[in-house]
């Protein structure tokens, strides 16, 4: 095969490839748009869960050295600061998914329109 043989046959596959991407269905694009959702939401919980995890680590020490006050108040400010960062987490998420499925069904009332 030519150097120009494979050019062309690249911008071929180029063009063939952009062709299908746009023959998919509004709702696959929907279903795709959850299902990122999801895994963004399911990271972030993960995530939260593992951070509270390592946290309790040192709540405990302070409670082996007999330590309790200490370590509610050290546990109260852990929560209050893993439970606000983690709900701007998930609520960006959720504006993110919102604004996408906006953005998706203009697309579609704008390709009826034409």
């Amino acid at each position: 095969m030519t150097k120009a043989t494979a050019t062309k046959a690249k911008k071929t596959s180029t063009k063939t490839s952009r062709a299908r991407s746009g023959t998919r269905k509004a709702g696959d694009e929907q279903k795709l748009t959850r299902l990122i959702e999801d895994i963004i939401e399911q990271g972030a919980t993960t995530a939260e869960d593992i951070n509270r995890a390592v946290l309790a680590l040192p709540v405990s020490v302070l409670e082996s050295l007999g330590l309790q006050d200490t370590a509610a108040e050290v546990k109260r400010v852990q929560d209050t600061s893993i439970g606000a960062i983690y709900k701007l987490i998930h609520d960006i998420n959720h504006r993110v998914a919102d604004l996408a499925t906006d953005l998706l069904d203009q697309r579609k009332t704008h390709k009826k329109q034409r």
